[in-house]
């Protein structure tokens, strides 16, 4: 899969959520707490990492592609 079709399960989304809160919620005072924090941080990263990545290289290339035209337009009024 894609990161260009990647869209996340939409019962994996509440499902998930409603999970880590009730961990989180419900945490014994054997140290679930973080554990619950990290498996959160770890389902955010598994259901939007794909179309972060995504977004972040076509800013990165949107970026580069300004710049080169900010350097050839320089160039040009300057000759």
């Amino acid at each position: 899969m894609s990161a260009k079709s990647h869209t996340p399960p939409r019962l994996l989304i509440p499902a998930g959520f409603g999970f880590s809160y009730m961990t989180i919620r419900l945490v014994p005072e054997n140290g679930w707490g973080p554990a619950a924090v990290v498996g959160l941080l770890v389902l955010v990263l598994i259901l939007w990492g794909p179309a972060a990545l995504k977004w972040a290289c076509k800013d990165l290339a949107v970026r580069r592609a300004a710049k080169k035209k900010a350097e050839a337009e320089k160039k040009e009024s300057g000759k």
